[in-house]
């Protein structure tokens, strides 16, 4: 290997002795191996690999300013209960006897819960602690190079070298749903949420088969021309590389409407949990906002809504060939990844009020428990205070991922549909698909057929959870069900409470 570099230096030594300026920077060019994206792949990669459990996103940019309540200690319980009247030794024994099984506490015992911060280094004990924290330091970092392989382009666009930033955006897409998939395996445990998950399904498959076959009639996302340019393309294919006509003649569009409503049914089934949480504290961060936060909560709330209604072809009819004429294809094209831009930058922005009011269900669930008659165990009591934060993790997860899906398959759409942030024709110069790679079957309209159906199909099951539990779109779904809470994975004891 060596001696193989060496005869490569050696060799470009010579070229560069031997030829002029201008001739060395066209060897340069026809030598190149790395291309811009393919080296801003390989920094990202370098810092992710390098500062991946140094860098700490989850405390500066996730549960900076967010406080939890405490589970009070047995000591703190003891204080408020009446005194015993049993005699010093009794006492001792009785208090052994507690340390191991616990002991009865009256529910309208009047406790005041500790506050202290959410801090990340209490968060790496949690469940599902590792997804959050991975999930955070790619997102980023995949931004990044989207947001830089996106400028580059747009400066040079004649430059011809492999955008890698697909791939990175193919990768985000897979990892939301492996850590969907991880979310929904975990809640499958119960066997009550398993049977919820199967019935959603099976109403979901109905629903996508529905959208699947009706999604040309009802929406502006053309999955059947999509379809037949797919198939046009491999019929081409197929006849440069001398195969018969009876292989390339067309086919029924069963297959496609099967696949794309299993995939669109397992995505809906794997985001019902996670709708339910988000109207939960959507619902709960009202309570003590003011009218102008209460706004923001609203629009981050619609703004799914917003992203599938431009999809529609009533829409379309009326801003593009309407009277007015509002916007042009284009335009209302790049329109609907901006909604779903916008729909992840609210809820970035709006992410405290919403994950501090699953917070504070401890401090809601205690003041509802003293208004009860009756005795309660000291480690229930302290279970039911602590279950809400041991379940913070999943809830990280459960409020972004949704939305992260609707925003990768938005970028998708962007890049291999061909559209252009301005909301004008593409002018990228574009060679002819060389005949025998995916280009040349997988192509700009394909693309963006697939890419459009997707994404409503995210957007459209985003709402479903919000839209059954506050009733906004009921045409979507009408499901009156209340999300419950998932216990740790491991019963705590008397000891796990001690301060």
């Amino acid at each position: 290997m060596e001696n193989s570099a060496c005869k490569n230096l050696v060799w470009m030594h010579r070229c560069i002795g031997n030829c002029g300026n201008d001739q060395v920077w066209k060897l340069s060019k026809e030598r190149a191996i790395l291309g811009f994206h393919i080296v801003v792949s390989l920094i990202a990669l370098t810092i992710m690999s390098k500062l991946g459990t140094r860098l700490s996103v989850i405390q500066m940019f996730i549960v900076k300013g967010l406080y939890r309540f405490i589970a009070p200690s047995n000591d703190d319980i003891r204080a408020l209960m009446p005194p015993s009247k049993d005699n010093p030794r009794a006492r001792k024994k009785k208090r052994e006897e507690e340390e191991t099984e616990g002991f009865n506490v009256p529910k309208s015992l009047p406790l005041r819960l500790r506050v202290g911060r959410v801090v990340e280094e209490e968060l790496r004990n949690l469940p599902l602690y590792s997804s959050v924290h991975w999930l955070s330091l790619f997102v980023p970092l995949c931004l990044v190079v989207y947001s830089l392989s996106e400028v580059f382009s747009f400066l040079f666009p004649s430059n011809t070298d492999t955008n890698v930033s697909i791939l990175w955006l193919l990768i985000a897409v897979a990892f939301v749903l492996q850590v969907l998939a991880r979310l929904t395996s975990w809640l499958v445990m119960n066997e009550d949420e398993r049977s919820v998950l199967l019935v959603f399904a099976a109403i979901f498959f109905l629903l996508s088969v529905i959208f699947a076959t009706q999604a040309d009639n009802f929406f502006d996302i053309r999955l059947l021309s999509g379809y037949d340019h797919f198939c046009n393309n491999i019929a081409t294919l197929m006849s440069e590389a001398g195969v018969t006509d009876s292989y390339t003649r067309y086919r029924d569009p069963v297959l496609l409407y099967v696949s794309m409503s299993v995939l669109f049914s397992f995505i809906a089934a794997m985001l019902v949990f996670p709708n339910f949480r988000y109207a939960n504290m959507y619902t709960n961060a009202q309570q003590s906002s003011s009218r102008l936060m209460k706004l923001a909560l609203h629009i981050t709330f619609l703004l799914p809504l917003l992203t599938l209604l431009s999809f529609t072809s009533p829409i379309k009819k009326q801003l593009v060939f309407g009277p007015r004429k509002l916007l042009t294809e284009e335009q209302l094209d790049i329109l609907r990844v901006y909604l779903a831009i916008l729909s992840l930058v609210f809820r970035v922005a709006l992410k405290a009020p919403h994950l501090q009011a699953h917070l504070n269900l401890s401090s809601a669930k205690l003041k509802a428990l003293q208004r009860e008659t009756g005795y309660i165990r000291n480690v229930a009591l302290q279970a039911t205070i602590f279950r809400y934060y041991s379940y913070f993790c999943a809830v990280i997860l459960q409020y972004f991922a949704p939305v992260l899906l609707s925003f990768f398959f938005a970028l998708l759409l962007k890049t291999t549909g061909d559209l252009s942030w301005l909301g004008t024709s593409s002018s990228s110069v574009s060679s002819p698909p060389v005949v025998g790679s995916l280009r040349s079957i997988f192509d700009a309209t394909v693309y963006s057929n697939v890419n459009g159906g997707s994404l409503s199909a995210a957007s459209k099951s985003t709402l479903r959870g919000g839209a059954a539990r506050d009733g906004i779109v009921a045409a979507v779904a009408n499901l009156g069900f209340e999300a419950t809470e998932r216990p740790p994975p491991s019963t705590p004891t008397v000891t796990d409470f001690e301060m």
